[in-house]
């Protein structure tokens, strides 16, 4: 079963933006995908490209305009039951202000009937979190530690997290991903990370979503990503060789040329390249989000 579904989902705003307000944007146009059950998904896109409003629309903060949402096969909204399967943290909770973190964990601990004491006591002290400080007395990096503690310790089958590693210095996040993965092994859940941090997060990913101007742009598994996404470098006649192949971009250097491919290349497409003295190296998952969402292809 999907632990996911979703399913033409459209999300619009008025804008207010100086000279365009009240015209009409789509944050998120006609999404559909689907995340499997036990998963670490990685959901990436630039600034503005839909992600945080999609999230929100997954935990039925926001209600679409267009769509559903399934969570395990159920409509999510006005579905408690589901509701109390799913935790959507992100770095800044303004409606954590005005509470000490010893209320917000109470509420937490009420809401989530799983909730892991052991593992919350274990982080607050990690995190150096005092229980008796106000939230808006934190630190931005303890405000994200805070949430952090609560996705993890929420036991929810769906934990989202909306960029609250962002405001934790490189020490910390690096022990936020070791207790993840330490976490996903002992009890596995679907999880959903958007980042910018590509390239230091790409290890905890099983799958990801590209989406970029509220559009769905590629979804694909790691596993795939690693078997279809290349950099083939040498002369421009190596562009004969991928002719047909699906190039998501050309960066060209006086004679040699670099030719980031998304497609399968099979064995004897790359014995015909290494014969011609074309390079195939795998691209990274940095490399493929700038390739797919950057600058239009050169002509």
């Amino acid at each position: 079963m999907n632990a996911i579904e979703c399913k033409n989902l459209t999300k619009t705003f008025q804008s207010e933006e100086k000279g365009k307000q009240g015209e009409v944007i789509a944050a998120v146009d006609n999404i559909s995908f689907a995340v499997e059950e036990k998963g670490i998904y990685a959901l990436l896109g630039r600034n503005g490209a839909g992600k945080t409003t999609l999230l929100n629309m997954l935990c039925t903060k926001y209600i679409p305009n267009e769509g559903e949402v399934l969570l395990f096969g159920e409509p999510a909204y006005e579905n408690e039951k589901q509701l109390k399967n799913i935790c959507f943290m992100s770095d800044d909770m303004p409606a954590f202000d005005g509470f000490k973190v010893k209320k917000i964990l109470a509420y937490a601990k009420a809401f989530y009937e799983s909730f892991d004491h052991e593992l919350c006591r274990r982080l607050l002290t990690l995190y150096e979190v005092k229980e008796e400080t106000l939230y808006s007395a934190l630190s931005k990096g303890r405000q994200t530690a805070l949430s952090m503690i609560i996705g993890l310790c929420s036991n929810c089958g769906i934990v989202l997290f909306d960029e609250i590693y962002s405001g934790l210095d490189a020490v910390a996040r690096q022990q936020f991903y070791e207790i993840l993965m330490e976490q996903q092994e002992k009890n596995p859940r679907t999880y959903i990370l958007s980042t910018h941090l590509i390239e230091e997060m790409s290890g905890l990913f099983t799958d990801v979503i590209i989406i970029d101007s509220g559009k769905l742009i590629l979804t694909s598994s790691m596993e795939d990503l690693r078997s279809k996404a290349f950099k083939c470098t040498g002369r421009e006649e190596a562009g004969e060789i991928l002719s047909g192949k699906n190039i998501l971009d050309i960066k060209r250097m006086g004679p040699m040329a670099q030719y980031l491919v998304y497609d399968e290349l099979s064995v004897e497409d790359k014995e015909k390249l290494l014969f011609n003295h074309v390079t195939v190296e795998a691209m990274t998952l940095q490399e493929l989000f700038v390739a797919v969402t950057g600058r239009v292809m050169e002509e």
